[in-house]
């Protein structure tokens, strides 16, 4: 197990004392891998430095509060983490979930109430503003949130777009990624004894069952090919394309960020030359076409003959108009 932050250990000790529990230095040592000396160390730094109300009862075997009402002191991080904390509450826009954000908003205002920090204000002066976006049923992001934090199968009604009617489906939850505003549930199909990405956007019930999942999918596997590869689509062999952009095309796309790995060479003329690995040459032809001719695909041959069909076909819709 990973080495455990002493807040986590303190907190911990602190929620089963406030519970009631009488818990004992074994417990703490079990819980995080430390040794019995260790774990007394860390009860007797509460007393002492934390002011805990902290005794020894005989009579449970374990430790108490002699004062029920003790808080837990807040005052653990620092005022620059505060303002990371409200900017990623902004930045949370996105979550379909308003309980969360309710939740998210009480703890920053308890966290940062001994600070001398306006952190409404702040929030007010950060905004997130996304172009398109899709609806998210609270109820079915809670079910899916449940469901990944407890390892735990999913039941959900969902409609794909070229479906008629919604089906019923068990799935096993291995990710979750919202990208481009659209939240996707990447999940072994029972039906389709294969991994499939569900946007959540078509589900239209969720219900976290009792099940423990039983795929034998790599989360972290799934993780990592979605951060490897361009773009939402990541099932496939890998494939890397190379794009040329014009000195005009250069100025547009020299500060954007298209793929963490990707590879960037600046010519002498001004062009630039991008290289990135793709599993499906779907989202980007989406991409490249806002560049017109300030954009040239170089490889692979494949995705040249595709976006020139497409740009072939476009030409038609206007042809004679």
């Amino acid at each position: 197990m990973a080495k455990k932050l002493a807040y986590e250990r303190y907190l911990w000790f602190h929620e089963r004392l406030r519970a009631g529990k009488f818990p004992k230095i074994s417990d703490l040592a079990a819980k995080f891998e430390i040794s019995r000396r260790q774990a007394a160390r860390e009860i007797e730094f509460m007393r002492l430095f934390l002011d805990a109300p902290i005794e020894y009862s005989a009579e449970k075997g374990g430790y108490r509060y002699t004062d029920a009402n003790f808080q837990f002191p807040g005052a653990w991080v620092s005022e620059e983490e505060i303002v990371s904390l409200v900017v990623a509450r902004r930045l949370a826009a996105a979550l379909p979930d308003r309980e969360l954000k309710r939740k998210y908003d009480h703890f920053l205002r308890k966290v940062g109430g001994d600070m001398d920090l306006d952190l409404l204000g702040l929030e007010a002066k950060v905004s997130l503003k996304n172009v398109r976006y899709t609806r998210v049923e609270p109820a079915v992001f809670q079910a899916v949130l449940r469901a990944l934090a407890r390892g735990r199968q999913l039941a959900i009604t969902y409609a794909p777009a070229a479906a008629e009617s919604p089906s019923r489906r068990k799935v096993d939850p291995l990710h979750l990624l919202v990208y481009m505003g659209n939240w996707h549930l990447i999940a072994w199909c029972h039906q389709r004894r294969a991994v499939r990405d569900f946007l959540l956007s078509r589900m239209r019930s969720a219900e976290a069952l009792e099940t423990i999942v039983e795929s034998h999918a790599d989360a972290g596997e799934i993780k990592e090919r979605i951060e490897k590869r361009y773009g939402i689509f990541f099932d496939g062999p890998e494939r890397r394309v190379v794009l040329r952009f014009t000195p005009a095309g250069a100025r547009r796309v020299r500060d954007q960020v298209w793929f963490p790995g990707q590879k960037v060479e600046e010519r002498p003329d001004g062009s630039l030359r991008l290289e990135f690995p793709v599993a499906d040459f779907r989202e980007v032809v989406r991409d490249i076409l806002p560049f017109g001719a300030d954009a040239e695909v170089l490889e692979p041959q494949e995705l040249r003959r595709l976006l020139a069909g497409t740009i072939t076909k476009m030409a038609g819709v206007y042809r004679g108009k």
